[in-house]
């Protein structure tokens, strides 16, 4: 039996190695204690990082939808116009600002929604500025109708004033019921005779009859006689002056008379005198009134 007792070298190597062990064990777990931790931190950071950059891309895209509105608003009010690029400039500059990563985003957020909220007020004014407009417009096109119903229609009563004007003129032209034209020559004794003997024609006589006419006013009436003889021309008058207006043209006349017309029939008879030779063939022989060719008639002269 082994009644050696226990060497006091040996355990102290005992007790400091189990020491050691017991060190490094604790400053393994604080070491991961604080690797734990660390990791922590980093998380929180990239946690706060993405945060960040979230509030940022919600900042910058709230920022551009509103320019984008911006962009998109129309109006022809110039005022409106330049407040319009102002507020532009002033979002373009704020998206510059939150880009760079030097400007407060809650403070960036906040005008960004002021400029939202002015935008709102802008298209609530184009859209009051626009249906003012669109009203404007169709009072216009209605005012524009109106005015050409209403020319339409003092057209159609001037054309219808014309065509009545017309029928009444017309209607107050007066027309022979009967009418005869010849030459003729002058006796000894004064007597005027009948010829068909262009030697002899000293004169050419119309006679006719105004007939009823209900339309015309009463009155003295100025009758004018074209003679034409076979060349073309129209016989002159005596003293030379011979113009008148008839069918719309100026002519020359031959003779002339006055009658007192009552709108009765009325007998009448006109001579030209002009102490002109008269050639052989046919004279036509026109009366007119008022510019309007009453009756003719024609004779032959040998």
């Amino acid at each position: 039996m082994d009644t050696s007792t226990p060497q006091p070298g040996k355990n102290r190597s005992n007790t400091g190695l189990l020491l050691l062990v017991v060190l490094l064990l604790i400053s393994n777990v604080v070491m991961l204690w604080l690797l734990m931790q660390r990791g922590k931190e980093v998380e929180q950071g990239q946690q706060k990082v993405e945060a960040l950059e979230e509030r940022n891309e919600d900042v910058l895209g709230m920022l551009e939808r509103t320019l984008n509105s911006y962009d998109s608003l129309q109006t022809e009010n110039d005022t409106i116009k330049q407040e319009l690029e102002l507020q532009k400039q002033q979002v373009q500059e704020l998206i510059e600002k939150v880009k760079r990563g030097n400007y407060s985003l809650a403070k960036a957020k906040k005008e960004a929604e002021t400029l939202r909220s002015i935008m709102k007020g802008y298209i609530a004014q184009i859209d009051s500025l626009n249906r003012a407009n669109q009203q404007l417009t169709a009072e216009k096109q209605q005012l524009t109708q109106d005015l050409g119903e209403e020319k339409a229609q003092k057209e159609a009563l001037a054309t219808e004033k014309a065509a009545l004007e017309g029928r009444v003129a017309k209607g107050a032209v007066l027309h022979a019921t009967s009418i005869t034209a010849g030459a003729l020559f002058v006796r000894n004794n004064g007597k005027q005779v009948d010829t068909e003997r262009a030697s002899k024609a000293e004169m050419v006589k119309c006679c006719f009859t105004l007939g009823v006419n209900n339309v015309t006013d009463a009155g003295d009436k100025t009758i004018y006689m074209r003679v034409i003889s076979p060349d073309g021309k129209v016989l002159p008058t005596s003293d030379g002056s011979n113009r008148f207006k008839f069918d719309g043209v100026e002519g020359e006349y031959s003779a002339k008379r006055e009658v007192n017309y009552q709108n009765q029939p009325l007998d009448a008879c006109i001579f030209w005198t002009g102490g002109e030779a008269l050639r052989t063939g046919q004279y036509i022989v026109e009366i007119y009134e008022a510019g309007a060719l009453v009756s003719k008639a024609n004779f032959n002269l040998k």
